[in-house]
Parts: structure tokens; sequence; C-alpha cells
């Protein structure tokens, strides 16, 4: 037989390695602003779109309570589908950055029209609100999963990725109370208020869309060269509860963010009926808020310092005993009530940094023992348990708030207001005791990581290594036989 020409099979590109050292602080700052913009449409909309609907459109409310428990259960389901999917898209530009790219005016547009008020019927404005709220959410989870992903590809390294969801808290902190405080003033200039929350909802969205087209244009996937997964959602979503480590930090995270849920559902409550100031609600929200920034590089340090589960104890043990500050204090104890609310912000930046930082560590665990690398699958699970966790955390709420004998708009009986401070106060501090003791039994912790992290990086070493000893694969000339 005549030799003929041959040709190598090409290769598929290999992504970099993840970062292991330091960080730019550039770098840092453009990640953090993604959550800037996450975080103030999603402030908006959890703040003020339950009153739009009954007070502003005037839709009646078992329309208005049909729409947010359709729109509610497709922000739960959603999230996991679309972090599958961020796991499977192989492109020129990563696996995460495409979803910025094409992801980030869809969520403008569809926040927008979220707050637009069509002259229609009750069922026909009900439709289009219901329509508007499952398209904005899933042009949000499109962005916010593969942004969640992001941080275990961006590095490896234990502690900057502590560092790293640093600065994400600090501006997602940062912008729900931008977004809190500003939109009331921009309604305010508008003397029809649907035009004014519009036009708030219009110029928040622009700004939430420019981050995730900064990250497009300025981030570097790094994610190690694994094998994708090829898996369905039923197996992807088993795959990570099978992982044991995993368990610990779903229930870590579930806990924390139950907490910061319940009280941040309950505070207006709070701050209405018993210490009776309703007209300095925003200060108060500022005060907690601005503290919980303060004291994330704290949270950093003591992270770097002692390690997540130790630092993450300090916080939660911290934030427990001020919450039942909360719910003994006397009505008329305004000042302290202000002194409690700056003590709480060191626990809420633990409970906001702490156990999403923990999350990237266990991908490691699972490329350990399955050899893939599941981003997606996993930070769409941890935002299904968070959001389901929630949902049945705020009925709960309204159910014992009505079985209490809470009066909306008039003074509450004694055992509405006893309610209102057990749930505020005890209930967050036996949610993050027993968050505690789960942070205390969690079996990764920094040694470990360590330690995984070096068997892991001789594991890709080899892996390499043997694809570049392996013989090319040769493919026969067009029209020529294999023989």
């Amino acid at each position: 037989m005549r030799n003929t020409p041959t040709e190598t099979a090409p290769k598929a590109p290999r992504a970099a390695a993840p970062v292991v050292g330091r960080l730019p602080l550039g770098a840092k700052i453009v990640y953090g602003l993604g959550d800037w913009g996450g975080s103030a449409v999603s402030t908006i909309f959890i703040f003020f779109f339950s009153f739009f609907l009954s007070d502003i459109a005037r839709l009646p409310l078992q329309l208005s309570g049909l729409v947010l428990l359709v729109g509610g259960i497709w922000d739960a389901v959603n999230d996991p589908l679309i972090g599958v999917l961020a796991d499977r898209v192989r492109t020129r530009w990563g696996r995460r950055r495409p979803f910025f790219l094409f992801g980030a005016l869809p969520l403008a547009i569809t926040f927008t029209m979220l707050w637009w008020a069509p002259q229609w019927g009750d069922l026909g404005r009900a439709a289009w609100f219901a329509l508007a709220y499952v398209l904005f959410d899933t042009c949000f989870t499109l962005v916010t999963v593969p942004y969640g992903a992001l941080t275990a590809e961006i590095t490896e390294d234990y502690d900057e990725r502590t560092d790293l969801t640093g600065w994400r808290m600090a501006l997602n902190l940062l912008g729900g109370l931008m977004a809190a405080f500003f939109v009331p003033v921009i309604v305010g200039v508008f003397t029809r208020q649907a035009t004014g929350y519009f036009v708030a909802a219009a110029g928040f969205g622009l700004l939430a869309a420019v981050p995730y087209l900064m990250l497009f244009f300025t981030t570097k996937e790094r994610f190690a060269a694994t094998a994708p997964p090829r898996e369905s959602l039923v197996t992807s979503f088993v795959a990570t509860l099978k992982n044991r480590t995993f368990r610990y930090i779903a229930a870590i995270y579930l806990l924390s963010w139950v907490t910061v849920n319940l009280v941040a559902s309950l505070l207006q409550y709070y701050v209405t009926w018993w210490v009776r100031i309703p007209d300095q609600l925003e200060f108060v929200l500022v005060v907690v808020q601005g503290a919980a920034i303060a004291c994330i590089p704290l949270v950093v340090l003591l992270s770097g310092r002692l390690g997540k589960r130790a630092a993450y104890i300090v916080s939660a043990g911290w934030w427990a005993f001020v919450m039942l500050g909360l719910a003994f204090i006397p009505g008329t104890a305004h000042a302290f009530a202000y002194v409690l609310a700056g003590l709480a912000g060191f626990g809420v930046a633990g409970a906001q940094v702490i156990p999403w930082s923990m999350v990237p560590d266990v991908i490691e665990a699972d490329e350990m023992n399955s050899g893939r690398r599941r981003e997606g699958a996993y930070y769409g699970v941890v935002a299904f348990i968070q959001k389901s966790g929630t949902a049945f955390m705020l009925a709960i709420v309204q159910w014992v708030l009505a079985l209490t004998g809470y009066r909306p708009g008039e003074a509450q009986p004694a055992s509405a207001l006893l309610a209102i401070r057990l749930m505020i106060g005890v209930a967050p501090a036996l949610l993050l005791g027993l968050s505690m003791i789960v942070a205390w039994k969690s079996p990764l912790g920094k040694r470990e990581h360590e330690a995984m992290r070096a068997a892991l990086a001789k594991r890709r070493t080899a892996t390499v290594r043997g694809r570049a000893r392996s013989p090319a694969r040769r493919t026969p000339a067009p029209g020529k036989s294999r023989s």
C-alpha cells in the first residue's frame, strides 16, 4: 500500500490552570460588581414588588398571590436546570462568560417589563405579570448561576476564595442598600407612582447589566481540564447530594440564609409594632447593612487565621447572642435597637460570606471522587435550597402572624407582638445554633482542602502527561481505505 499523507486529529483547547496565588485587586472588584447588579434588582423585587402588585397595579390579592406563587415555583426549579446547562456549555469564551454576554441586556429588559402595569382586565394583567416574572427570573438565573460558579474557576486558593467572596458580598450589600434607598426617592419624583417604579426599574436594570458585560470582557476562566459532564438533570442533582461534604455545607448555607431572610422579612414588623419607629426603618437598614459591609474585612481576616469553620462558628455565635437581645429589649428602647442593629452586622457579614465561600471547596471534593467538575450543578442546587427554604419560612411567618391575631394596619394584640419578638430573636438564635453544630462537624477544613488540592494537582499533571505521551490518532486521507 502506498504511503499517503496523514492528518493529526485536532486537540481540544486546554484551559489555563486555576490561579493558586493572589488575584489582582481589580479582578476582585470587577467580579464583585456582578453581585452589585444582582443584589440591586433582587432587593427592589423583594422590597417593592408585592406592594406594587396590590397597591400600585391594583391587582386583586388573590391574583397577585397566584402571580407570586407561579413565579416563585419557577424561581426555585430553574436554578438546577440552568446550573446543569452551564456545566455543559463549551465555547471559545469558556463555560460561564457566554451567559453574561447574551443574558445581560435581556435581564435589563425583562426586569423593566415586570414594572409595566397595562390597563387590561384583571386576568389579563395577572397573566402579564406572571409571564414577566417568569421571563425576568429566567434571565436573572441565566447570569447569576454561572456567575456564582465562576468563583471556583477564577481561583483554587482556599483563602483567596474567601477574600473574593468578601468583595462580592460587600458589593452585594452595597447594591441592596443603594436600591432600597433610591427607589422610593425616584418614585417620589413622579406624580404617578407607577411611572416612578417603571423608571426606577429601567435605570437599575441597565445598571445591573453593565457589570455582567464587564465580566465577559475582562474575566478569564481558568477551569481545570476535566471531563465535561454529560449527565441528566436528575443524575447531576443526585451526584451533588451524594457528596458528603456538600451535604454539610448545604445545611450550613440553608440555615444561615433562612436566618438572614427570616430577620429581613420581620424587621419592618418589629420596627413598626414593637419599637414603634416606622418612619426610621430606612435608617435601621442603613445601620445593619453598613455595619455588615464594614465587618466583611474582619470576617475574611478571621477566616484566614482560624479557617472557615471556626470563623463561621464565631460570627454565628455572636449574631445569635445579638438576636436574643432583640427579643427581650423593651419596646421603648429605641437607641438600644440601633446599637443591636449595628452589632448584628458582624453576624450578617459572616452568614453571607463564609457559607458561600465554602461551596467552591466541595467542588474539588467531588472532582477528587468522580473526576468531574459540576460547578453549575452545585450552585444551582444551592440556589434551589436557598429559595425553597426561604419560601417555606416566609409562609410560616405569615401563618404564625395569622394564628396570633395579627391585624394589618392596626394596634397589635400582645400575642402578635410576642410572636414577632420570638420569631425575630429566639428563632434565629436556634437556627444559628444548629448551623454552628453542623459547621463543627463539617469534614472539610483548611488542612483537608489543601491536602486534597495537592492530590488533585498531581492527578491533573499526570493526566496531561498521559495525553501528551499517547500516540496521535491518525486519520486516513479522503478516499483511502484503512487497510
